[in-house]
């Protein structure tokens, strides 16, 4: 089996193609803030990441202060601990966010630059599962990755809801429907 495509992530897992009623139920939720997406998407979310529950740790990509602002919470935080309860684990912040610049308003460079981050805790091994949203590029996630790395995390694995048609596959990613 190759190697995953995302630097430092070993395994993900998609609820969907971020496409037709899936991606309109994320957008319900970042940009609707119809929190009750939460539930559909996490339920999908917990079926699909299939081995998840080896991480002994769920945490998010953090979205950029000014969207948390606006919106009075972050989906990524949301969905995290909603699949984190389905999955029996916990759920904590470990990473924080250190610039303040939505993916979304990003050139095409700097979103594949990705977010910076660094993780507030340090972890002493083991694995973390790392819940996003949405997977366009695979820098985000590779960024969250690398700080968690960075910080002691033994292993990371991610789960998203939506992967856009052409981001980066893992070799072991659930075949979306």
């Amino acid at each position: 089996m190759q190697g995953p495509l995302i630097e430092g992530v070993d395994a993900m897992w998609a609820g969907w193609c971020h496409e037709g009623a899936a991606a309109e139920l994320v957008r319900a939720l970042k940009y609707g803030q119809e929190t009750a997406a939460v539930t559909p998407i996490a339920d999908r979310m917990a079926v699909v990441a299939d081995g998840a529950q080896a991480a002994g740790l769920v945490t998010w990509v953090p979205c950029s202060p000014t969207r948390r602002r606006e919106r009075g919470f972050d989906p990524a935080e949301l969905l995290a601990r909603a699949v984190a309860r389905r999955l029996g684990l916990r759920a904590r912040r470990l990473l924080r966010r250190l610039d303040d610049r939505p993916q979304t308003t990003r050139t095409l460079h700097g979103r594949l630059a990705g977010p910076e981050l660094e993780v507030r805790h340090h972890l002493r091994g083991g694995a973390v599962l790392v819940v996003d949203d949405v997977c366009t590029t695979g820098s985000t996630l590779r960024a969250a990755a690398a700080a968690l790395r960075a910080g002691g995390a033994a292993a990371v694995v991610a789960a998203v809801a939506t992967v856009a048609p052409a981001a980066p596959r893992q070799p072991v990613a659930v075949p979306l429907p």
